[in-house]
């Protein structure tokens, strides 16, 4: 079974990995290129801690194809604690206004 490892975006900036804090874009590359090296079929579960955090959560997405963990592999985190791949999250389509 693939190790889900967890990507909480508490804002802009800060990332905390498996409880780490990482704040630049190369460290959280450096710890997911080893992540993945360790287990080549991990789950990179993405949890803002706010909705608003797009440059944090862009931040985690861009590191993760540096990084080399594959688009399937990459879960989101809702804010109702839903856990849904990125497929199913361009399934469902824009948010609705409101």
């Amino acid at each position: 079974m693939a190790k889900q490892l967890k990507a909480v975006v508490a804002n802009d900036d800060t990332i905390y990995l498996d409880g780490q804090a990482l704040v630049e874009r190369d460290e959280l590359v450096d710890a997911l290129k080893a992540a993945v090296e360790s287990d080549p079929d991990l789950i990179l579960v993405i949890e803002p801690q706010q909705p608003e955090s797009y440059k944090g959560i862009g931040k985690v997405i861009y590191a993760s194809q540096f990084a080399g963990v594959p688009i399937e592999s990459l879960r989101f985190t809702m804010q109702d604690s839903e856990v849904v791949s990125f497929a199913e999250l361009q399934a469902r389509g824009p948010a609705a206004p409101g």
